[in-house]
């Protein structure tokens, strides 16, 4: 069947779609039944989405129609090979589809659940049965492993291209099966702003721990595959990647994320100083330049010098690892890439899927499903909107420029000095 052909059956009317289901004599009615009454309702809400009907003019407009993209489903009566509709921005899905994909995760779930549990191949055949109407054998699952792995392997290793003015790292682990034992494997995160302001996910990998070699292979390897115009990193401070950073990146600037470094602060402080010292990190991280944050954290780490000097020894040899994006960012980016919340916020969707397994499998299988998750959020967001508005950076670098005298003595911009606070 021609494109053309299913087009004039999807505009099809209601009516005419209903006297060919009588007429139908097939053995497959209830399918016939099933994916006539989705696509109708996707093509419903569609328009409702819209505000007109096709070919119609008026005020309630929206938006505007974009094709279909094809989408089979599995059902208890059958697959359902659809055309799920499409709008110009991108932003519409039909709601009953949503709820057939909860469905489908909650069947991957379910099946690696079983596998843990030990469950026979026999009822776990059983079980895709009842929830999708499809059998899968041992010889279908480890193809359709071995296909979805090509996709993600690919997707991982990909070239980046154009540049990524700020770049978020982080890890999380995970509890694996490796040779009978149960361990904790670190999953490392890269995220990445381009030149336009979307997010991408630069990369994904596993290692038995968070070492210096292993951050060396991630942030190197993010360098082999092309990421370049890297103006700020913001990472928690594990030892290992500010290392990697300074290697592969020489020209970035590191900055801490500003909120582990405030629980590590106020873990020094007594219950009764914690709240003034949360106020006083507050105080320089909302300053509008690097020299008044820089005297704010001067200030307070000279306060607490003989009342808490530990306290004040922390903030004076470490506080200047979270202004770095004084140096290379507007006030107006400061929010969204001065910690490494953004990685945070995906960690914890990645926890919510990863606690019903509990323990996976394998390391591999954990990547797995961390690189299909990422994947879905990564197109969305490089089709989405923008997370920053990179014209501000634009702005902000042109009156850089436009004050020589605020540069050294070829242009650049000052470098950061290490341990630049001091206590009078």
């Amino acid at each position: 069947m021609t494109f053309k052909e299913q087009d004039q059956i999807t505009k099809k009317s209601l009516d005419e779609q209903l006297i060919e289901l009588i007429n139908f004599d097939g053995e497959d009615l209830m399918t016939k039944i099933l994916r006539s009454g989705i696509q109708q309702l996707m093509e419903l809400e569609r328009d409702e989405y819209i505000g007109v009907d096709c070919y119609e003019r008026g005020e309630d407009r929206k938006g505007y129609r974009n094709g279909y993209k094809p989408r089979t489903l599995y059902t208890r009566v059958g697959s359902l090979v659809l055309r799920v509709p499409q709008t110009r921005d991108g932003q519409f899905y039909p709601s009953i589809l949503e709820r057939y994909q909860r469905s489908e995760k909650a069947l991957v779930l379910a099946l690696a659940e079983a596998y843990l549990q030990g469950v026979s191949t026999r009822k776990m055949k059983q079980i895709t049965e009842v929830l999708m109407g499809k059998q899968f054998s041992h010889t279908s699952i480890s193809r359709f492993t071995t296909n979805l792995d090509a996709e993600l392997d690919a997707w991982r290793d990909r070239s980046l291209e154009g540049e990524f003015p700020y770049v978020i790292i982080d890890a999380r682990y995970e509890s694996c099966r490796v040779d009978h034992k149960i361990i904790d494997i670190a999953v490392q995160i890269a995220i990445g702003i381009d030149s336009e302001g979307h997010r991408h996910v630069l990369g994904i990998d596993k290692s038995w721990s968070e070492t210096g070699d292993s951050w060396d292979r991630f942030i190197g390897g993010l360098k082999q595959r092309g990421l370049k115009g890297v103006l700020l990193f913001t990472s928690d401070a594990h030892p290992g990647i500010h290392p990697a950073i300074k290697k592969h990146f020489p020209g970035s600037v590191w900055q801490r994320c500003q909120y582990h470094f405030r629980v590590n602060a106020t873990d020094l402080a007594p219950k009764s100083r914690r709240d003034d010292v949360n106020q006083r990190l507050s105080e320089a991280w909302a300053c509008e330049s690097y020299e008044d944050a820089k005297a704010v954290m001067d200030q307070f780490a000279e306060d607490y010098q003989d009342i808490h000097p530990e306290l004040a020894d922390f903030i004076s040899e470490h506080a200047w690892k979270t202004l770095g994006v004084y140096h290379v960012a507007p006030l107006s980016h400061h929010k969204r890439i001065r910690t490494t919340n953004m990685v945070e916020r995906i960690n914890q969707e990645l926890l919510r899927r990863s606690k019903v397994i509990r323990i996976f499998p394998n390391p591999k299988s954990c990547l797995r499903l961390f690189s299909a998750l990422l994947k879905e959020w990564h197109e969305d967001w490089v089709s989405g909107r923008r997370y920053l508005n990179m014209d501000r950076l634009k702005e902000w670098e042109d009156e850089r420029r436009a004050h020589p005298q605020d540069r050294g003595p070829g242009g650049e911009l000052p470098p950061m000095k290490e341990n630049e606070l001091t206590v009078a």
